[in-house]
């Protein structure tokens, strides 16, 4: 059940940047607040739920990765997904076609299970990888600190399982 809901946490982390760019570029309004105001609101929007996901990965069962045979950075990978968020919102011209646009981009973002990135991770010094381990699964990997550079005998402690092929941890 804590799986569930930190990917549903995740993956609403990854579609959010949808609704806050259409927000601004529809300049929302709230009680007293000005578009202006409320732009500024909706960009915390993403980076409180970062947040959020980074204190409760530590509530998921632990796992560890050991002999790698390869290790990718994927911190870049993952950016004409973003920009595709971005330009999707730009597009649409009403909120009742964003939300219909929104559920469908969430479901399928939730059910692949693999679209976990966050650019705001970035900010908080994580790092994304493909790692393919020695029996040749692929799985991704979000682990804070230094980017890996040597990738010979390297071991992933202290990971959480988001999932089968998702991990979340401190390097």
């Amino acid at each position: 059940m804590i799986n569930i809901i930190f990917r549903l946490i995740l993956t609403l982390n990854a579609t959010s940047w949808m609704v806050v760019v259409f927000g601004i570029k529809e300049s929302w309004t709230f009680g007293i607040f000005k578009s202006e105001i409320v732009g500024i609101g909706l960009l915390f929007i993403p980076v409180i739920l970062s947040l959020i996901s980074i204190i409760s990965f530590t509530f998921l069962s632990r796992d560890q990765i050991q002999n790698c045979k390869e290790c990718i950075l994927a911190d870049n990978d993952f950016l004409p997904i973003y920009l595709g968020y971005f330009f999707i919102a730009l597009s649409i011209n009403d909120s009742k076609t964003l939300c219909f646009i929104y559920a469908i981009i969430f479901i399928f973002t939730f059910l692949t299970q693999t679209q976990y990135f966050n650019p705001i991770f970035l900010l908080f010094g994580y790092h994304f990888y493909h790692v393919i381990t020695v029996q040749g699964t692929k799985v991704f990997v979000i682990i804070k600190g230094r980017v890996i550079r040597n990738t010979q005998n390297i071991i992933l402690k202290e990971l959480r399982r988001i999932n089968d092929t998702t991990y979340i941890g401190k390097g």
